[in-house]
C-alpha cells in the first residue's frame, strides 16, 4: 500500500460513539457475569451492530467521495488490522487453554467452535446446532460469543458491495449518487427486517444467529450515516432530550426484554432505534445534555477497550472453573471482572493499538505489525489444526472401536 493510501479515511472520534460502546459492553458484561442484574443485557450486541453500520457506511461513503470509488482492498486491510490481531490472540489462547485445562471429552465442541470462530462462521455453527434436538440448548463454549463478530464480518463482506452497486447504478441511470445509495440500502434494510420478524416467529434460535435476520440493525446505522448531521446549536434542546430518550430505550430493553422467543423480532427496534437516536442527537451544548456524562474520561476509556473486553471476558469466565476445579462464586466473579478489564486494557494497548497505527511503507519495509499478524495467523491455524486432530482421535476413535467391537459380536 502506498503512502498516499496508507492514511485511512476517518472522521473525528465522536464522544457519543465511545459512550455507546461503553454502554453496549457494560450491558453484555453484566449479563454474562450477573444475568439476574441485567437479564436482557444481550441487547448490547444490537447497540454494537447499529454503531458498526453507522461507522462503516460513513467510512465507505467518504472514501467514495474522496477517490471517486470505494477502494475495497484498502477497506478490507483496515478492517483486518482493526479486528484480527486481538481476535487471533484470544482464539490462540483459548485453543491452548482447552488443551491444558479442559477434559478431553469436551475438546471436540470447544475446538470446532474455535475453528468456526477463526473463519468467522460461528453464528452459522450455532444456528446449525440449534436445529439439532440434542444440541438445542447450545451449551456454552469459551468462544460462543464470537457469533456476533462473525455476523459483523459477514456484513463487512456484503455491505461495501451494495454501496458499489448503488454507485454504479447512479452513474448508469444518471441519478444522484447519495440518493440511490440510500434507496438500495433502505431496500436491503427493510427486506432484512421483514425476514427477521417472520423468522423469529418461526424459529427464534435461527433468527438470533442468522446474518440475514440481523443485517437490518447494521442497515439502520448505515442509513443514519447518509442523513445530514445536525451540527452546531441547531435543535440543541430537542437533541438533548432525544439523547436521553434513546439511552432510556436501551436501558429498558436491557432490563425487561427477557422472553427469548420474541427476540430479535420487531421488539429489537427498541434498542436499535434508541441507539440511532443517541447517534443522531450527538453532543449538543444544552442543559440536561448527555455530553457531560458521555464525555467523561472513564466513559471514553471504557468505550475504547470495549472490543478487547468483549473478546476476553467470556473465555476468562468459562475457563476459570476448569482451572480451579469448582464453579465461580460471587467474590470470584468480582475478581474475574477486574481481571477481564485489566486484560482488555493490556490487549488494547499492546495488540489493538499497534496494528491500528498507520505507518508509511517508506519507514518500514516489513512492518512489525505485519510480521506479528502473519505469526498470529500461523499460530492459531497450527494450534487449531493440531488440536482438531488430537480431539478427533481422542473423541471419535473410542466410538469407532466400540462400533467395530459391536459388529464382531
Amino acid at each position: 500500500m502506498s503512502s498516499s493510501s496508507a492514511t485511512a479515511v476517518r472522521a473525528p472520534v465522536r464522544p457519543e460513539i465511545q459512550a455507546l460502546r461503553a454502554v453496549a459492553i457494560g450491558c453484555v458484561v453484566l449479563y454474562h457475569f450477573w444475568p439476574a442484574v441485567l437479564p436482557a443485557g444481550f441487547v448490547g450486541v444490537d447497540v454494537f451492530f447499529v454503531v458498526s453500520g453507522f461507522l462503516i457506511t460513513g467510512l465507505l461513503l467518504r472514501d467514495a467521495e474522496r477517490h471517486g470509488r470505494v477502494r475495497l482492498k484498502e477497506f478490507y486491510v483496515r478492517r483486518a488490522r482493526r479486528i484480527l490481531p486481538a481476535a487471533l490472540a484470544v482464539l490462540s489462547a483459548c485453543a491452548v487453554a482447552t488443551l491444558l485445562f479442559v477434559p478431553q471429552v469436551e475438546w471436540r465442541p470447544f475446538l470446532q467452535q474455535i475453528l468456526s470462530s477463526s473463519l468467522y462462521v460461528q453464528n452459522w455453527h450455532l444456528a446449525r446446532d440449534s436445529q439439532i434436538p440434542n444440541r438445542a440448548d447450545l451449551e456454552s463454549t469459551p468462544v460462543q460469543h464470537f457469533w456476533s463478530l462473525s455476523v459483523e464480518e459477514q456484513f463487512y463482506l456484503v455491505w461495501p458491495l451494495l454501496i458499489i452497486l448503488a454507485l454504479w447504478l447512479a452513474v448508469r441511470l444518471g441519478r444522484r449518487r447519495l440518493a440511490l445509495v440510500a434507496a438500495v440500502l433502505a431496500v436491503a434494510t427493510v427486506a432484512s427486517f421483514v425476514h427477521g420478524v417472520i423468522l423469529t416467529g418461526q424459529d427464534h434460535n435461527l433468527a438470533y444467529f442468522s446474518t440475514l435476520s440481523r443485517a437490518w440493525e447494521f442497515g439502520v446505522g448505515g442509513l443514519l450515516a447518509i442523513v445530514p448531521a445536525v451540527v452546531g446549536e441547531r435543535l440543541r434542546r430537542t437533541r438533548a432530550l432525544a439523547g436521553w430518550l434513546g439511552l432510556a430505550a436501551i436501558a429498558v430493553a436491557a432490563r425487561t426484554f427477557t422472553d427469548p422467543e420474541v427476540f430479535p423480532g420487531a421488539i429489537a427496534l427498541v434498542p436499535v432505534l434508541g441507539t440511532a437516536v443517541v447517534i443522531w442527537a450527538g453532543m449538543p451544548r444544552a442543559a440536561l445534555s448527555l455530553a457531560p456524562v458521555a464525555g467523561l474520561r472513564p466513559m471514553q476509556w471504557f468505550g475504547g477497550i470495549s472490543y478487547s473486553l468483549y473478546l476476553w471476558h467470556w473465555p476468562i469466565i468459562m475457563f476459570t472453573p476448569y482451572i480451579v476445579g469448582q464453579p465461580s462464586q460471587a467474590p470470584v466473579m468480582v475478581l474475574l471482572l477486574v481481571l477481564s478489564i485489566v486484560v482488555a486494557d493490556a490487549s488494547k494497548r499492546w495488540i489493538e493499538d499497534p496494528f491500528r497505527r498507520v505507518v508509511p511503507r517508506e519507514r518500514l519495509r516489513m512492518p512489525r505489525a505485519r510480521r506479528i499478524a502473519v505469526a498470529s495467523a500461523a499460530a492459531v491455524a497450527a494450534v487449531v489444526l493440531l488440536s482438531s486432530g488430537v480431539a478427533g482421535y481422542t473423541v471419535e476413535q473410542p466410538y469407532a472401536l466400540c462400533r467395530h467391537a459391536g459388529d464382531g459380536e
